[in-house]
C-alpha cells in the first residue's frame, strides 16, 4: 500500500505492476496462522471470512487470532504461530511497519509472510489490497469538484492502519492544490469506540459551527454516525459526506438519499480468494511479477449503488465518476 500504481483490472479483478504470475504446483494440507489487529471492523472481518472459506475449500487449516485493537498482542500471536511451525503467516490489515520483527522471525523459519491491507514494507512476501492513495485522490477530488473548488470541510480518520494513512496522504495532496478549500478540523477518531466518538465529535462541531460544507470520512464505518450528526444539526440539505470501503450499511445510506453520497467499494468478497491464490503461487514454487497485488474498486453513488442484498459487478463496474 502507498506505492504508486493503477487500479486497472486484468480479468480476475487484480493488477500487478507488470507481467503475470507464474503458477506453482497445487498446494494441499498446509497450515495458516491468520492474525488481524481488529476483527470488530466489518471490512476486516469480511476479508477474514472470505479467506477462511477459500482456504478451507482447498483443504488448508486456518487458525485465526483477533488482536481486538492490540498490536502487541497481534505480533505475539504471529510469533507464536511461527514457533509452532505453521506453513504461512497471513496478516489481515495490521500495519506491516509494526510487524517487522515478526517478518524477520518468519524469514528465519522459512515461512512466507503474506498480508492483506497491511502496507508493503521490506520483508513482506506479498501484499494484497487496493491503491488507497489513488482511491483517496478520487474521493477528495470529487468532493472538491462538487464544492466548485471552494468550501469548508472536516476530516475524520484513524491514521494507524496503512490503508488509512495512504488515504490521509491522498487527501492532503489534493487539498494542497486547492487553496479555496479550508480544512476546518482534522479529527483523529478513537479506536475502539469509533462510532460513538465520531458521532460525539461531529455533533459538538456542527452545533458550534454550521458553516460546514462537506465531511471526509476515512472509512465508511463512520458514515451512519456522520449522517446522524448532520441530520440532527438540521444540515442534511447543506452538508454531504464521502468515504471508503464498501459495506452494505453504507450502501443503504446512499440508496436512501442521505447526506452520505459516494465511496469507492473495495472488492472484499474477492480479496480473501486472491490471497489464497497468491499463497498457492508462493508455496507451490511459482513466481509473482510484483510483491504488491492491487485490485480494482467500484465507484458507488446514487446511480451505481447495487440493489439491497446484491454486490457490484466487480469486473465491469465504473471507477471514475465520468464512467457512470
Amino acid at each position: 500500500m502507498g506505492d504508486d500504481g493503477d487500479n486497472e483490472s486484468e480479468g480476475s479483478n487484480d493488477s500487478t505492476t507488470s507481467g503475470e504470475s507464474t503458477a506453482g504446483e497445487p498446494v494441499e494440507d498446509i497450515s495458516v496462522g491468520f492474525v488481524a489487529v481488529n476483527l470488530n471492523s466489518p471490512s476486516i472481518n469480511g476479508i477474514k471470512d472470505q479467506f477462511v472459506e477459500a482456504a478451507e475449500e482447498k483443504g488448508w487449516t486456518v487458525e485465526v487470532f483477533d488482536g481486538q485493537g492490540d498490536q502487541a498482542a497481534t505480533n505475539n500471536a504471529a510469533s507464536d504461530f511461527i514457533s509452532r511451525g505453521v506453513d504461512v503467516i497471513v496478516n489481515n490489515s495490521s500495519p506491516n511497519a509494526q510487524m517487522t520483527g515478526v517478518m524477520e522471525e518468519a524469514e528465519a523459519a522459512g515461512i512466507p509472510f503474506v498480508s492483506i491491507y497491511g502496507g508493503f514494507v521490506e520483508g513482506v512476501d506479498a501484499e494484497i489490497g487496493t491503491n488507497e492513495f489513488i482511491n483517496s485522490t478520487l474521493v477528495t477530488g470529487e468532493m472538491v469538484n462538487r464544492l466548485g473548488g471552494n468550501g469548508r470541510i472536516v476530516k475524520l480518520n484513524w491514521t494507524v492502519l496503512q490503508a488509512l494513512r495512504d488515504r490521509d496522504a491522498g487527501f492532503k495532496a489534493v487539498v494542497s492544490e486547492n487553496p479555496g478549500i479550508e480544512v476546518v478540523r482534522e479529527i483523529e477518531v478513537k479506536v475502539p469506540g469509533q462510532v460513538e466518538d465520531s458521532y460525539a465529535q461531529l455533533t459538538n462541531l456542527l452545533q458550534s459551527d454550521k458553516n460546514i460544507d462537506a465531511i471526509w470520512l476515512g472509512w465508511d464505518e463512520l458514515a451512519p454516525s456522520a449522517v446522524r450528526a448532520i441530520e440532527e444539526a438540521g444540515l442534511e440539505d447543506k452538508v454531504f459526506a464521502m468515504g471508503f470501503d464498501g459495506n452494505a450499511f453504507a450502501w443503504d445510506l446512499i440508496r436512501e438519499g442521505s447526506p452520505y453520497v459516494l465511496e469507492p467499494a473495495n472488492p472484499f468478497p474477492l480479496m480473501g480468494g486472491k490471497a489464497v491464490e497468491t499463497i498457492e503461487t508462493i508455496v507451490g514454487g511459482g513466481e509473482l511479477p510484483s510483491k504488491v497485488v492491487y485490485m480494482k474498486p467500484c465507484l458507488v453513488n446514487v446511480q451505481t449503488v447495487p440493489a439491497e442484498g446484491e454486490e457490484p459487478d466487480w469486473e465491469n463496474c465504473a471507477y471514475f465518476p465520468g464512467e457512470v
